[in-house]
């Protein structure tokens, strides 16, 4: 509850906090000024408002989050669900090419991909990242699913005659609901970290189109008066921040998640 509860603020924070602040591309004549009752979080090397930023950035980086961890946990529910339940070739194949994509260094791919698609789409950023961080969920899924299908009620589905389609509709998934939640869940708070890796090495949206908390940091570490040696920590404490305690409430979150939906885990 405590974790949902601070998740549940920031994401508040990004998408009301957009609609009270300014325009957060606009810039303006006051450079690199200290937090003030006009500019309440200062402004950054180009005049702009940094909570305008923090605010918008915000948004757009869990909105980046949000996409690739729904292609993330679409993906390992049909590649680590749908193989293990028909089982034979089909099971082989989708986990034969589930661990060949585990192995392969996702990160360089992704870089590599991010370099070739330069593009302004904050969609397209995250539909990369969504379809380099599905494996280690898709073999999670597959376990959760090798065990229901040996369950009796499983069992007494198909000797009723019910269609495998119905039984994972019907039987498999309302069974795994609570572990698909705990994946996405963790794949987007994977997203959010990586959209910002990839935005401060340049490789994110286009950082002066679109405000992420990556590009609000690649700015800080790229512009003629760099934040960092200017120690204009206005600039670059807040987004710091707000990506730590986020990461930090999803863990707590997901622990808690897994003390409530695993049986083998809730208290007496």
């Amino acid at each position: 509850m405590i974790g949902a509860a601070v998740v549940l603020a920031i994401v508040l924070f990004g998408i009301i906090g957009s609609m009270l602040t300014r325009d957060p591309l606009a810039y303006s004549s006051h450079f690199v000024e200290p937090p003030s009752s006009a500019f309440l979080l200062g402004t950054g090397n180009f005049g702009e408002d940094v909570l305008a930023q923090l605010c918008a950035g915000t948004r757009n980086s869990l909105m980046i989050g949000a996409i690739a961890g729904s292609f993330a946990t679409l993906i390992a529910v049909l590649l680590g669900g749908i193989g293990p339940y028909k089982g034979g070739l089909v099971d082989e194949i989708s986990n034969a090419f589930t661990n060949i994509v585990m192995v392969f260094p996702m990160l360089p791919l992704l870089i590599l991909l991010a370099a070739i698609f330069r593009t302004n789409s904050m969609f397209l950023v995250a539909t990369l990242i969504g379809l380099t961080s599905w494996p280690w969920a898709a073999r999670c899924v597959r376990s959760q699913v090798l065990t229901l299908k040996e369950r009796g009620f499983i069992d007494i589905a198909r000797m009723s005659g019910m269609k495998d389609r119905k039984i994972v509709v019907t039987e498999i998934m309302p069974n795994m609901l609570a572990y698909v939640i705990i994946v996405f869940v963790v794949s987007l708070s994977i997203a959010v970290l990586t959209e910002a890796g990839l935005s401060m090495i340049g490789l994110g949206p286009d950082p002066s189109t679109n405000v992420t908390l990556g590009s609000i940091l690649y700015w800080v570490m790229n512009s003629t008066h760099a934040a960092l040696p200017w120690s204009l920590w206005w600039c670059f404490i807040p987004p710091g921040l707000i990506l730590t305690i986020f990461l930090v409430a999803v863990f707590i979150m997901h622990t808690g998640m897994d003390q409530v939906f695993n049986p083998r885990l809730r208290k007496a």
